[in-house]
């Protein structure tokens, strides 16, 4: 397997890892070990369907956990099961239990857990985890020559993340501007919308839909008709044709319902026919649905649905289902972290950890003392270094390399100070 090359430790080494990053990334990625790992992954972790699937599986489980930085558990399978078991929503799961937020962003991106969606056939879910155990990988080679290099490296990945405030992806962004297009052309068909609404009611035969226009664009639109409804209104009777040939034609659609396989509608080419009969009930051995509650709402949101159009630029691929009037939204909270949860959830994870403790030039014993006095002595320290206690500073790409630069030098001078040491002792020990 390809291992990173790293000619020299603290700067020189960084410097040289970041010019040669790409290319090194590339031939690391594609060494045999890992482009069989990744190629397994994708190939079978479709097939998991629940916690023991993932973890019986130990090809699997290897790039899961290494997507997260926790290989180092491949062994613990009945710890990790539980993990993925009891998942994150519940506030005593035991991934949340944790300081270090890995097991909480593992168990939550895999959605085994009670109440949760499984996402190991999601769209691009595998392509995700094969990258991410990649870049961790690559990480951990580069440790094992220089542990500075791996921090640095996943520092450098992942802090811009935790440090800027809550993005929206590119799907929510389509939902929501979808879903303004449907409250944009609800609001224009509302005089419509509301004659249907307080007339269907009154509708008792076909003919009564099929001589009401301002009812009949309304249930012929609602199933894509519109070919119809305009050779409908549009008719000039003559003494040969005194009646649209069309206007028969959706009558006996709706007066034979679609019960029956030899029904007029199931014998169309066009399914519509057959949606438009049923959802009438007007045939025979049928409910009339025009009176039942909520049917004339339906109608509507079913017009809308076939009606609206998208807005220009927005890749909308999902089901459009509109329900009164409007397209439903799950919640989105763009709520940034506090500063403090951001500077516990570093505390709580070990490379970040031990990047700031050694860029801050904090002594080991720090961590021994109480967590919120700890979180004091992150916040003054950083505050004197580089100017501000708020981590949202390191969402400048800039300042990571800042904070990056720091924790190299110092954990050069520390390696410095431990060899002096070291001769330092020698050296008595030699002339006593």
């Amino acid at each position: 397997m390809f291992v990173p090359i790293i000619p020299s430790s603290g700067l020189a080494g960084w410097r040289f890892l970041q010019r040669t990053y790409d290319s090194q990334f590339a031939n690391f990625s594609n060494s045999a070990q890992v482009s069989r790992s990744a190629e397994y992954f994708s190939e079978n972790i479709g097939k998991v369907e629940t916690a023991k699937d993932l973890t019986s599986d130990r090809r699997l489980l290897e790039v899961a956990l290494g997507a997260f930085g926790l290989q180092d558990d491949i062994d613990n399978r009945f710890f990790i099961q539980k993990i993925l078991e009891e998942g994150t929503t519940a506030d005593d799961a035991l991934a949340n239990r944790f300081s270090d937020s890995r097991y909480q962003e593992f168990s939550k991106a895999f959605g085994l857990g009670p109440g949760e969606q499984v996402q190991v056939s999601a769209d691009g879910f595998a392509a995700d985890m094969v990258a991410r155990f990649q870049a961790n990988s690559f990480e951990v080679s580069a440790g094992q020559q220089d542990d500075t290099m791996r921090v640095a490296l996943y520092a450098q990945r992942t802090l811009v993340d935790l440090a800027s405030p809550p993005v929206k992806p590119d799907d929510r962004i389509a939902t929501e501007a979808v879903a303004a297009a449907v409250s944009e052309f609800a609001e224009t068909i509302e005089g419509d919308a509301a004659y249907f609404e307080n007339k269907i009611g009154s509708v008792i035969t076909p003919d009564d839909l099929l001589d009401d226009t301002r009812l009949l664009k309304m249930a012929l639109g609602a199933f894509g008709l519109w070919d119809d409804y305009d050779a409908i209104i549009n008719f000039e009777p003559t003494v040969d044709v005194p009646v649209s040939p069309v206007r028969d034609k959706v009558k006996q659609v709706l007066e034979e319902g679609s019960i029956s396989n030899v029904a007029f509608a199931n014998e169309l080419e066009n399914p519509a026919y057959a949606d438009l009969a049923r959802a009438f009930g007007f045939g025979i051995a049928e409910t009339v649905q025009v009176r039942q509650q909520g049917f004339a709402g339906s109608i509507v949101d079913r017009f809308i649905e076939q009606n609206v159009e998208i807005p220009d630029g927005v890749i909308y691929n999902e089901p459009l289902v509109v329900i009164d009037g409007s397209l439903p939204l799950e919640p989105f909270s763009d709520q940034d972290m506090s500063n403090d949860a951001k500077w516990f959830t570093i505390m709580g994870e070990p490379p970040l950890r031990a990047l700031f403790d050694a860029a801050l030039n904090l002594p080991s014993e720090v961590g021994q003392i109480d967590i919120e006095k700890q979180l004091t002595i992150f916040k003054e320290r950083a505050q004197s270094i580089f100017g501000s206690d708020q981590v949202n500073q390191f969402s400048d790409p800039e300042k990571v390399d800042d904070l990056i630069t720091q924790y190299l030098l110092r954990s050069q001078i520390q390696s410095f100070n431990n060899a002096t040491s070291s001769q330092a002792i020698a050296l008595t020990l030699l002339r006593s």
